[in-house]
């Protein structure tokens, strides 16, 4: 999933704290699993892949979020 190859900066960690516990254990798991097949050099099976219209954006609204959050805050540390 597109959400899953996000850089984690600061933003994107506390996006993914903020998640409910059985989208971050999906997530976890999809990760994990990229890891084994590339250890193994071997590629995930094609009736597997994420089709594109499965592919959600479940981390960009809390990551939205994260970020208006942050701008308010330096807005208001700036006054």
């Amino acid at each position: 999933m597109y959400d899953d190859t996000l850089y984690e900066d600061a933003d994107v960690k506390e996006a993914l704290r903020r998640l409910p516990e059985n989208v971050s254990n999906d997530r976890t798991f999809r990760i994990k699993r990229a890891l084994d097949l590339s250890m193994k050099q071997q590629i995930l099976p094609k009736d597997q892949w994420t089709k594109y219209e499965e592919d959600v954006n479940y981390l960009t609204p809390y990551l939205k979020e994260v970020i208006r959050e942050r701008e308010e805050r330096e807005e208001w540390m700036k006054k």
